[in-house]
């Protein structure tokens, strides 16, 4: 247990039947008990619209742009310029909308020091060093 620092204390609690409200975003995600089979055709589905990253070949790669509240996970050999792409996009995200970069990897003062030499715009973007998931 990652709060009691002991073994074998963790035990599995069985969520309830989750309805969503009207308020409700998305639904279908984990956690909710009951689901039952469907095929594809028996689902609704509604147009959630997208934004844009600002770089045509990423938003393309994505359908059109991101939906909100996805994830998307960005792989590569290392060097390939995974960061690189990401601070880029996101400084220019930081114009548009709040943003926060969180990075588990390099220190702050790395990204400050690419951001710098790529020219980017740093007045906007939100920066957090973090490298416990709990947190």
């Amino acid at each position: 247990c990652s709060e009691c620092k002991e073994w074998n204390t963790i035990s599995e609690v069985r969520l309830g039947s989750v309805t969503p409200g009207k308020s409700a975003r998305y639904t279908g995600y984990a956690g909710a008990i009951g689901s039952q089979v469907q095929t594809l055709a028996e689902i609704a589905t509604t147009e959630i619209p997208r934004f844009s990253f600002g770089f045509k070949e990423l938003d393309r790669v994505l359908g059109g742009g991101v939906v909100p509240g996805s994830a998307i996970l960005i792989g590569g050999n290392p060097g390939a310029g995974k960061s690189t792409l990401l601070l880029q996009t996101m400084c220019g995200l930081a114009e548009r909308m709040k943003t926060l970069y969180v990075t588990g990897e390099e220190s702050l003062q790395q990204v400050a020091m690419r951001a710098s030499r790529l020219g980017l715009p740093t007045d906007k973007l939100r920066m957090l060093s973090e490298t416990s998931v709990e947190q």
